[in-house]
This record gives C-alpha cells, sequence and structure tokens, in this order.
C-alpha cells in the first residue's frame, strides 16, 4: 500500500514528490520527461534510462521508488509543453472581451497528441495562461502508434479502456493546474482524428481501413459532467475540435492556421513531425492535406538506446560529411557489420539507418506529391512552417543536407512550436477561431497517398541521403 511521501530530485534542480511504491517512470512522465519512442513501460527498450546516485543507469519503468532519490535524466529527456508565439493574440482578445468576462474565470487549452498531452490553464479575461501541464498519453500502454490505438478502439470494450485512461488523464492534469476547477467554464481540445474520436466516444473501426471514412468531421461539444462522468465538471463546456479527415485532424489544420495559411496569396508548407507526420500545402484559396509515419520510423533510430530523432538528423548529416555514411545510406566498409559508435556508447548500425530512411523518404514523398498536385515547384513556397514533437528542434541545414527537404527551404523555414495547443488557446478565447477552421477546410482537399499513381516511385527515389535536386 502506497502511503509515505518520498522525494525524487532530478537533475539536481527539482524535487517531485510521489508515494512509496510509486514507478519511477509514470512520476517523471506526469511531471513532462519525455521518454521518445517508449515501449509503454514493458521494459523491451531501453529509452527510459535514468541514473540513479548510488545505484547506476537502471530502466525507470522498473524501477519502484521505495525511498528518496536522486536521478539524472537524459539531455533529451525535456517537458513536452512546447513554446509558441502568442502572436499578439492575447491582446487583441483583451481588449475585445475583457469587459463581457468575468475576471476569475478559467479555460482549459488541450493539445492530445499520440504520445504527449499539454495543458494550459488560461485566465479568459487576459487571454494568458497561468499554468501549464503535460504527461505522456497513459493510452501508449496499449502501443506507440496511431494504428494500434486503432485496432484497440475498434471494439466497444477497447474503445472505452482508451477513453478512460486519457479522460483520467486529462481530469489529473486540471487537478494538478488548479485548485478552483468551479471556475473553468470551457475546454478546448485539438488531437488527431483519432485521439478526438477516443474522447467523443467513437468507435475506431471506421479509421482502420478504406475508405477510412471519419464520424467527426466537425466540432463536437457536450457538458464536462457527461464527458468526465464527474458532476464537479458540470460547469465545463467541452469542445473536441473538427478534423479534415481519417489521418488529418484537428491538430494540424489548428496549426496551419495559427501560421497563417489561409491567409497567404502565396502557396506555404505547414510539416507537423511528430508522431505521425501531417502535411498542408495551402493558400487562401485552394490547398491539399496528407499524412505519412514518420515518427515510429524514426524512432529506430532509438533502438538499444541509440539516438533521439532530432539528434539522429545531426549524427547521420556529420557522419555523411565525414564519408562513415555514404550518399546511398551505406556505412562504410569498415563500418558495415560492427555498426558505428561515436560516443557515449550509442552505435548506428545499418538497420538503424534504414528505419531512418523509410521515414524521410515517405516524408519526403509527401511533400513531392503535394507540391505536383498544387501544380508547383518547391520554388514557389514561400515559407515552411515546422512543428511536432521533435520537428520542433530539428537543425534546418541537417535536414537539408540529408535530402528531407529541397535547398531552397534553407531561409524560408519557420519553427511553429506546440502550433496545435497554440489553436486551442485561441478557440477557448474567440469561437471565429473555429469558424475559420471550417472555412478552410473547404479548400483544402485530403489525399490518401497509397492512392497516387506514381507514389511508389517517388518514394523510392528519396530512399537515400542526396541532396534534394529540384
Amino acid at each position: 500500500m502506497q502511503t509515505a511521501n518520498v522525494t525524487i530530485t532530478v537533475n539536481g534542480n527539482r524535487k517531485l514528490k510521489c508515494a512509496t511504491g510509486s514507478n519511477l517512470f509514470q512520476v517523471l512522465s506526469d511531471a513532462g520527461y519525455v521518454f521518445s519512442g517508449n515501449c509503454g513501460g514493458r521494459g523491451m527498450c531501453e529509452r527510459c534510462l535514468v541514473n540513479i546516485s548510488g545505484i547506476g543507469s537502471v530502466k525507470s519503468c522498473g524501477y519502484v521508488v521505495m525511498s528518496d532519490i536522486d536521478v539524472t535524466t537524459g539531455k533529451d529527456n525535456t517537458s513536452i509543453l512546447a513554446r509558441y508565439q502568442t502572436d499578439g493574440y492575447a491582446d487583441s482578445y483583451i481588449s475585445r472581451f475583457q469587459s463581457d468576462t468575468d475576471p476569475d474565470a478559467l479555460g482549459i487549452a488541450v493539445d492530445l497528441g499520440t504520445t504527449t498531452v499539454a495543458m494550459e490553464l488560461v485566465q479568459l479575461a487576459s487571454g494568458k495562461a497561468i499554468s501549464q501541464h503535460g504527461f505522456m498519453n497513459p493510452q501508449i500502454k496499449y502501443g506507440s502508434d496511431v494504428i494500434s490505438r486503432i485496432k484497440k478502439g475498434s471494439t466497444r470494450d477497447g474503445l472505452d479502456e482508451l477513453e478512460n485512461v486519457i479522460k483520467s488523464g486529462l481530469s489529473d492534469g486540471i487537478t494538478a493546474m488548479t485548485k478552483h476547477p468551479e471556475r473553468i467554464s470551457r475546454m478546448v481540445i485539438s488531437g488527431n482524428t483519432t485521439m478526438n474520436s477516443i474522447l467523443e466516444d467513437m468507435t475506431l473501426e471506421n479509421l482502420g481501413h478504406a475508405p477510412f471514412q471519419i464520424k467527426n468531421p466537425d466540432a463536437l461539444s457536450v457538458n464536462g459532467e457527461e464527458f468526465f462522468g464527474d458532476k464537479k465538471y458540470s460547469h465545463i463546456n467541452v469542445t473536441c475540435l473538427p478534423n479534415l479527415s481519417a489521418f488529418v485532424g484537428a491538430d494540424a489544420l489548428c496549426g496551419a492556421l495559427v501560421c497563417g495559411l489561409d491567409r497567404s496569396d502565396t502557396y506555404q508548407l505547414f510539416a507537423d513531425l511528430g508522431t505521425n507526420g501531417e502535411l498542408i500545402l495551402a493558400n487562401c484559396t485552394n490547398g491539399y492535406a496528407t499524412s505519412c509515419a514518420c515518427g515510429p520510423a524514426f524512432e529506430g533510430m532509438l533502438k538499444r538506446g541509440a539516438v533521439m530523432p532530432t539528434t539522429a538528423f545531426d549524427l547521420l548529416y556529420t557522419m555523411k560529411n565525414m564519408k562513415i555514411v555514404n550518399e546511398d545510406g551505406v556505412l562504410a566498409d569498415r563500418y558495415i557489420q560492427s555498426g558505428y559508435s561515436p560516443a557515449n556508447g550509442v552505435k548506428i548500425n545499418m538497420d538503424m539507418i534504414h528505419s531512418f530512411l523509410l521515414a524521410k523518404a515517405a516524408i519526403c514523398a509527401g511533400i513531392d506529391s503535394l507540391i505536383d498536385m498544387a501544380g508547383i515547384s518547391p520554388a514557389d513556397i514561400s515559407k515552411v512552417h515546422i512543428a511536432g514533437g521533435f520537428g520542433c528542434s530539428l537543425k534546418i541545414n541537417s535536414a537539408i543536407g540529408l535530402g528531407l527537404f529541397p535547398d531552397c527551404f534553407g531561409d524560408k523555414a519557420e519553427f511553429a512550436g506546440n502550433s496545435s495547443l497554440h489553436g486551442a488557446h485561441k478557440c477557448l478565447l474567440d469561437d471565429t477561431f473555429i469558424d475559420r477552421i471550417y472555412e478552410f477546410k473547404k479548400i483544402l482537399t485530403a489525399v490518401n497517398l497509397g492512392e497516387l499513381d506514381g507514389f511508389d516511385r517517388k518514394y523510392y527515389s528519396h530512399m537515400d541521403l542526396r541532396s534534394w535536386d529540384i
């Protein structure tokens, strides 16, 4: 029985309280530390390694906290609450709505990701976020990607399990951010189509096979008591934002809008590079949207505790420049059998490079296909907005050097931060932003890459580390 409180000191500068017998991985995850691409706490990988003073390196998912400990995490296990530019939106909101808003009223904005969840507590009168909370999506124990969630949620019992664990996590997040839940009047959730479907109590069998028709193209608002199954939330209106297609959800639509694609006279590209890679190429009158699996494949670089996906770009780019790996993505002869070990026990082998190439080629072929459908060239794209779990810390020169993007994207790329959370924040403050989502959907064509003639050719043409020729 968990009774006594113990203290976990993290990286020498943060103290976390937990009950005796707590799982270390869960405590760290709830506090906002990310272990990218983890196996769901089954002890099958080494991606949740931490160093405990006096003990050494351990898998946090298998460590039970029985006494005070000092923990050092890896430099990449950082908070999942990615920042974003507010673009003066809160100020404009104040001038328009402050006189009509209860000064004590609160709202919750949520970015519901497949892997991580980020929440903001917002003071509605000022439009400012006054608290944040992040945690690993607890559904990850059923599988790390969208496809595994779809399989699980295709039955009534499976959906109930997925729904209950994430709603419990959201409720815990509210408790962590405020002692006054009675002041919360609104909650807006931005997620991909699968995540939103789970919250909306819609079984997922329709998302697992063609024609991939969705049940939730529109926003859905429900009373908080119905949503959480708890009377203490009866005063909250909970809104899940609208989706475009089975694999392009509210999170990508929000991201494209906060980046201004719907107000641009020229084509701009929005690339959300997280667990799923969602791509939108659009201007104010026309656009195309698609998705491709990128996160899980990039996470193949993490086998046996290799490197974070963002670090993988930098490392492979350096290896390419040093002729350790060639433009075909093949290691030099002396490393073919043993792999290349740059430092700190990291070893890059051909299996890892192949996983990387699969993801890189999928993104390239997706961008390439949308460009062709728009009838433009890469040079015609005026801006490239990069968001997502590892997209936000991607070094553009490494990405271009490995052929992820054309050279001409170099001076056009901007990092959007957590654009899904940003969009939820805006919707929380102003219903006209939801109207913009609906208007934007009207000009977008959802593209299923697997059905496009010539997609396979594009895909295989990018299965290397060469610069992207245009």
